[in-house]
């Protein structure tokens, strides 16, 4: 991320607050509202031009208002424009301004998918990521249908680094939610599938979420995560393996990520394949003879992580039972 360049703090904002915070009643209050809410419409409808800087400040002090409770009915425009700034903190204010304010009816709909569009053919994997959030913050019909089919792209280009692809894969989660119809895999399957041996934990997280809801939906289309996942668990909960040793939480290796590949082999039946279905036997016989084991800690963290890896093991043997 950008470093905060000086003037960032936007001590007019700061006072702003600060006066908001000192007024002694709510009539108080509204009056000083009013009259900020007037000096910022004059100085959006002035001659003067106003710098990144200034439509900045300007449309944080409208969040902060429309955050208190009133309503806000200017400075639309004002944020949108922020969304070409080549200044990480201006354009960071103009999408969280559109992702709280703006409705997906917004005449303005059109030059915001435009602006987000430059931003994910960027190649710059910090405005990508802001662009990515805003969708998935938005999340509406109409940016599904504009932005649906470029994102699998997204996620599983070569060259995309793993925090947007951490960003691309929750994204396609949040669009899949609200209009599983647009939201189609496709050629990019067999791709994302493959993200679950990913050696990222952000990236591997995500995606094995977004796996996971696709696959409750068409499993036939995902059933090849079934292997992938058994490996992949395999590899945590062995004591031979180090794969993602380096996020053990409490003597814990990774309890988060067996906990979703556990939940996820919850979508499906039982392995045909021999390997798999013996590989699996023994994860399973792995978790249960280390939830006999004395606790490595007195920690009540150590046995959290341990008893959840449990209770999704037991429901998968449950699961199966059926």
């Amino acid at each position: 991320m950008p470093a905060v360049s000086k003037g960032d703090g936007m001590r007019g904002l700061a006072v702003f607050i600060s006066d908001i915070r000192n007024c002694k009643s709510k009539e108080a209050e509204i009056k000083r509202i009013n009259k900020e809410l007037a000096n910022i419409r004059s100085k959006f409808k002035g001659d003067k031009a106003l710098d990144g800087y200034s439509k900045k400040k300007y449309v944080c002090k409208l969040l902060f208002i429309f955050l208190l409770g009133h309503d806000i009915d200017f400075g639309h425009m004002e944020a949108v424009n922020l969304l070409s700034s080549n200044k990480y903190t201006e354009k960071q204010i103009g999408y969280l301004f559109i992702s709280v304010l703006v409705n997906s009816n917004s005449e303005l709909i059109r030059l915001i998918n435009n602006a987000i569009k430059n931003d994910l053919s960027s190649r710059n994997p910090t405005f990508m990521c802001l662009a990515l959030h805003c969708i998935a913050n938005v999340g509406s019909r109409e940016m599904a249908e504009a932005f649906a089919s470029e994102i699998p792209r997204i996620l599983v280009a070569g060259d995309t680094m793993d925090s947007v692809k951490q960003s691309a894969a929750l994204c396609l989660l949040r669009l899949y939610k609200t209009s599983p119809d647009l939201v189609l895999m496709g050629e990019w399957t067999s791709r994302v599938v493959h993200l679950l041996n990913d050696q990222h934990m952000g990236v591997v997280t995500a995606a094995i979420s977004l796996i996971t809801c696709l696959s409750q939906k068409n499993p036939d289309e995902f059933k090849t995560c079934v292997s992938l996942a058994v490996s992949r668990l395999s590899r945590i909960v062995s004591s031979a393996s180090t794969d993602l040793q380096d996020y053990t939480y409490y003597f814990v290796p990774a309890p988060w990520l067996s906990c979703k590949l556990l939940r996820l082999l919850q979508c499906y039946p039982p392995p045909e394949d021999g390997a798999v279905k013996g590989r699996l036997v023994e994860c399973l016989e792995t978790i249960l003879n280390k939830a006999q084991e004395p606790p490595k800690s007195k920690k009540v963290q150590h046995s959290n992580a341990k008893n959840a890896i449990l209770f999704e093991a037991i429901s998968l043997i449950i699961h199966y039972d059926r």
